[in-house]
């Protein structure tokens, strides 16, 4: 009998020393860790027309600002001459599910970033421009 409260007394120990796998697995990075960074602009679309780039050098710069803020900055170098800087503000981001991160100005979606690709879409000038952009 002895024997038995033994057994049932060791294996009580065993399971109840188990580490929580759970426990142990990392935290997921926070939304703007994730899209932070620069993305060079390999697309162009204008009224959903793709343009040629004709050697132009576009870049969005993201930086975090909190856990789900980002402020953006876009640099435009045409012909060998750069641009002034863009400033696109602060931006919103939202955790999508498997379709990425979605980016928004206020209310509006503006964007999204999956698999280090930014998909950026405005209204500029009553044109509709779509950037598509690879991180660095």
């Amino acid at each position: 009998m002895k024997k038995i409260f033994l057994i049932l007394f060791l294996s009580t120990l065993f399971f109840a020393c188990e580490k929580d796998k759970d426990n142990d697995k990392d935290p997921a990075p926070e939304l703007a860790a994730q899209v932070a960074g620069t993305y060079k602009v390999s697309e162009l679309r204008v009224d959903g027309v793709n343009e040629p780039l004709n050697g132009a050098i576009i870049t969005v710069h993201l930086d975090k600002f909190s856990a789900e803020v980002v402020t953006a900055k876009m640099k435009i170098k045409a012909d060998g001459v750069s641009e002034p800087d863009e400033d696109l503000g602060t931006l919103t981001l939202k955790n999508a599910g498997s379709t990425g991160i979605d980016i928004y100005e206020g209310t509006d979606k503006v964007g999204s970033v999956k698999s280090n690709k930014l998909n950026f879409f405005v209204v500029f000038e009553g044109q509709e421009l779509e950037m598509i952009a690879d991180k660095q």
